[in-house]
């Protein structure tokens, strides 16, 4: 039985698990690549065979201004893995100055922006990461220093050289990182030439391990300026003559330069899991060792034994025998002597028994020898492979090599796109990368862990928010948003990868969105994505609406799809039916009916209206107090927390509850009995009158005279009256002999009038044997006065009595507001927007803050659902700054990270050219003179 066999027996499947504890998770990848500038032009390019080569004609290379001469040189080669606009970059995003970005090399800018996708690939917003952060990196020398800096007279006269060495020094670039993203662990440079970026991984792993970091950026660097579209062979050059890098082909004749970036975010196995990472694989080992003399006929030239060596040792760490390994991502670049050296080194470690077949990859060929960055191409590369069960084909292959040849089937090149499909056993692949000088490493990596296909029910409506530094950001992120949002698998991972996994900056937008299809539309429409600019951190307050514009089923589609909301609503049912014998909830979290009060009933109750059909007050009030309480308890559960709460009447009982004040069970019970108090009492009548009162009296007289009271004063120039039917009819046929239309509201009882005073000392005895306030945990208004509820008045029994026979002091709690609690964001709890409605018509609350008053049901009128309705709100109070849990809006949910693209860098151009043969150079004045600036 061969040792795949062994692997694969089922009486060996019961055997103890693996111990996962050194395992290292790649969550996250970014790169930029010749031809591809990022991941997934990356994989697609190397699935399609596709490489990143520029080749240009001879027009094209006068154009990108070679010289003629060069042009014409028969040895000249007109082939390179080019990267595009390496001279741009997004100062601003990073805090630079423009003379900042000018004099830095562009290893680092290209760095920097590669980093940040990488992190955010991983869904991982650094600043509110719980854990140190760890950059290990290495870049190239910086040749934008010695053939532009200075070679420029002007950048050496105003900086001095020692500033501009220091401002390219490739051992800064994890600080430059570190810096720019304020991470806070490990920065550690890291070189060794070709080998520089797996030496980086591997630093990274055993930092990991280590505990010093609990997330790692690792990567490297390459490009050398100024980019030439070719260059010039000579006979034993090691590049090739034709343009053509054929690794591992019997036809292999040199390599081609290229330049590139690539950064892995790494993370503790145990924790990726913990916290729900996409895992695109794992790194079960690695080693790093030189190969010392022997084998090697010279400094530049590797040896055989080195490279078994560091293999050998990598897979024992692994714990992994040679027959398990599936694939093998050379360093071969398409030189004779080094592909030979790589193969038979190959074949030492997998020229055992037990080994069947082993594939060999490479990505020389598809981006040119990229120095530094190319083992960071071919550990992503083989991390895509295992990911996307499918193993990229070889580039320019024809024959093998003779070396390679004499394995057989042992070892063979990937010659066309392959499924790599999971197995009885765990899939696992090899990355070389051998440094010049001897400074080899190898990495051994394993398939990540199956995601679990069972999920729970996803919501009917998901919440997509972004934003960026500047607003052209933003717009440019959200066309990217819009072109991707088709090939989205499911919206909801895209959603929670967008909340979790993006900083929130200054310029945000937002849409609600209920598939991939309608994301598509939603993100293309000027009406569905919600913007503002200018974002700071906002506080939030809670309004809670009264009884009015509550219907059937207003909020049946939350209590049927969050968990938190239902478990409020049946709490509160629970208790009410102690008190009242009956559930009065349950018509509004049932099916959605016609039928509701509308805006004009905002104090009282339409007969025809109601839960269920019914207009009774012991129905009506302990029903939209359960809505407004469940609708706190969900908005704090995702983080909302109220800075400051208003209720209006019924709605201030609610405000109770959620601020301490009273227990759930108190405010319960004495919404039920006063409910019950006032269903004894005559019935009455309500009118709106756009008046004040000191107007209505002096057009009508005392409202005494027709035993009416002023119930709600909601504005300026908003009261309502309240009191006999007969009384306000007269009223109001006064009034419209006046010209002034006043409003009869629907309603079954003269509310917040002396008609309820018969009630009042019965409610507070029983406030005085049941209730036991406390002193606010939120501070909230009092109906009463409009102002901050004290203690005085929490500690009176007959308080409550009050708040039912006295008007409602909504205009003042407004003023209030307004002057004490300005840049909040005010969120209304229940149906529609009348609360809203009467801030916007108040003349102290200001025109630019009516963006931050948002509703979270709609009215009646209104089609639109009630989820859809909820995650509206809830992005709109994200776009007005304040915060949100995202990790505990998705609690339960089983979203998972996923692919959406990253920040839409603004980048512009920063660069400064060599000084022209010739031309004159002046000392601006107040320069400093060279050798004067900072040294570090």
């Amino acid at each position: 039985m061969t040792t795949r066999e062994r692997e694969t027996s089922p009486e060996l499947e019961t055997g103890p698990e693996r111990d996962t504890a050194n395992d290292i998770a790649i969550v996250g990848m970014a790169g930029n690549f010749p031809g591809a500038p990022d991941i997934g032009r990356f994989w697609a390019d190397l699935c399609a065979g596709r490489d990143g080569i520029t080749r240009m004609s001879p027009a094209e290379l006068l154009a990108a201004g070679v010289p003629q001469e060069l042009v014409d040189d028969p040895a000249f080669v007109a082939a390179s893995g080019l990267l595009s606009d390496v001279d741009r970059f997004d100062a601003g995003f990073f805090g630079f100055s423009r003379p900042d970005a000018e004099v830095a090399d562009p290893q680092h800018r290209l760095f920097l922006e590669c980093s940040w996708h990488a992190l955010e690939d991983a869904g991982i917003d650094p600043s509110r990461f719980d854990g140190l952060v760890g950059v290990f990196a290495g870049g190239a020398p910086s040749t934008y220093l010695l053939s532009n800096l200075l070679q420029n007279d002007q950048a050496v006269l105003t900086y001095g050289p020692d500033h501009l060495v220091l401002q390219n020094e490739k051992d800064l670039l994890p600080s430059r990182v570190s810096y720019a993203l304020d991470l806070t662990g490990p920065s550690v440079s890291v070189q060794s030439c070709s080998s520089t970026a797996l030496a980086a991984v591997a630093a990274g792993c055993g930092s990991l391990l280590a505990g010093e970091s609990d997330l790692v950026v690792a990567g490297a660097v390459s490009v050398i300026v100024p980019q030439y579209p070719g260059y010039l062979h000579h006979e034993g050059s090691e590049f090739s003559p034709d343009g053509v890098s054929r690794v591992l082909d019997a036809g292999a004749n040199g390599k081609i330069p290229g330049d590139g970036v690539g950064v892995v975010v790494l993370r503790r196995l145990e924790d990726a899991q913990a916290d729900g990472d996409r895992i695109y694989a794992v790194i079960r080992g690695w080693a790093a060792l030189h190969e010392g003399r022997n084998g090697r006929q010279g400094f530049g030239v590797p040896g055989v034994p080195g490279q078994t060596a560091v293999m050998a040792e990598a897979l024992a760490v692994a714990g992994v025998d040679p027959a398990e390994i599936d694939h093998v991502e050379v360093t071969a670049m398409g030189t004779p002597f080094g592909d030979a050296v790589e193969v038979m080194a190959l074949q030492e470690v997998f020229g055992v028994d037990g080994v069947e077949r082993v594939t060999l990859g490479s990505t020389d060929g598809n981006l040119g020898h990229i120095n530094q960055a190319g083992g960071i191409a071919r550990l992503i590369k083989a991390a895509l492979a295992l990911h996307h069960e499918k193993l990229p084909p070889a580039v320019n292959f024809s024959a093998p090599n003779p070396r390679l040849a004499a394995s057989g089937d042992r070892l063979a090149v990937v010659t066309e796109l392959t499924d790599w499909p999971r197995g009885e056993r765990p899939r696992l692949a090899g990355v070389n990368a051998h440094g010049y000088g001897g400074a080899d490493v190898h990495v051994v990596i394993e398939e990540g862990p199956v995601d679990d296909d069972v999920r729970p029910a996803a919501r009917p409506h998901q919440l997509l928010v972004w934003s960026a530094r500047t607003a052209e950001a933003a717009d440019a992120a959200t066309a990217n948003l819009a072109a991707d949002a088709a090939h989205w698998a499911d919206p909801v991972d895209a959603a929670y990868t967008l909340q979790v996994g993006r900083k929130a900056f200054e310029h945000r937008r937002m849409a609600v969105v209920s598939s991939s299809a309608d994301a598509v539309q939603a993100l293309s429409s000027s009406t569905r994505v919600l913007a503002e600019t200018g974002v700071s951190t906002r506080r939030a307050g809670f309004l809670l609406a009264g009884v009015g514009e509550q219907y059937d089923g207003m909020a049946g589609g939350l209590y049927a799809t969050e968990p938190v909301f239902r478990a409020a609503v049946d709490e509160c049912a629970e208790l009410f039916r102690g008190h009242l014998g009956f559930d009065p909830v349950a018509g509004l979290v049932g099916a959605r009916k016609a039928g509701g009060g509308g805006l004009a009933a905002l104090l009282g109750r339409a007969p025809e209206a109601g839960t269920g059909g019914s207009a009774d007050t012991v129905v009506v009030q302990p029903g939209v107090f359960a809505i407004d309480y469940a609708l706190g308890r969900l908005l704090t559960a995702w983080g909302v927390e109220p800075s400051v709460m208003a209720g209006y009447s019924v709605g201030e009982f609610a405000t109770a509850a959620l601020a301490g004040s009273l227990t759930l069970r108190e405010a319960t019970a004495l919404v039920a009995r006063r409910a019950e108090l006032i269903s004894e009492l005559p019935a009455g009548a309500m009118a709106a009158v756009p008046l004040s009162e000191t107007e209505l009296t002096g057009l009508v007289g005392d409202l005494a005279g027709f035993s009416l009271d002023v119930a709600a004063v909601n504005g300026p120039r908003m009261i309502v009256v309240s009191g006999p039917a007969e009384g306000v009819g007269q009223l109001t046929e006064k009034l419209a002999t006046a010209g002034v239309p006043a409003r009869p509201l629907r309603t079954t009882h003269a509310f917040h009038s002396r008609s309820l005073r018969p009630a009042a000392a019965q409610l507070t005895a029983w406030a005085r044997q049941n209730l036991s306030p406390r002193a606010p945990e939120t501070p909230y208004l009092s109906n009463v006065t409009g102002l901050p509820i004290t203690e005085r008045q929490l500690g009176d029994p007959g308080y409550w009595a009050e708040h039912m026979c006295r008007p409602v002091q909504f205009a003042t709690m407004i003023g209030h507001l307004a002057a004490h609690w300005p840049d909040t964001a005010f969120v209304e709890l229940g149906a529609g927007q009348s609360l809203g409605s009467m801030f916007r018509g108040h003349p102290d609350f200001p025109q630019k803050s009516w963006a931050h008053l948002v509703p979270t049901l709609p009215g009646e009128a209104d089609p639109k659902q009630d989820t859809e309705s909820a995650a509206e709100a809830l992005g709109r109070l994200w776009l007005s700054g304040v915060d949100v849990d995202w990790h505990a809006y998705q609690s339960g949910r089983g979203a998972r990270k996923t692919t959406v693209p990253g920040y839409a860098f603004q980048r512009e151009r920063y660069w400064l050219e060599p000084t022209a043969p010739g031309s004159a150079t002046t000392v601006p004045r107040g320069a400093r003179a060279a050798g004067d600036g900072p040294t570090g």
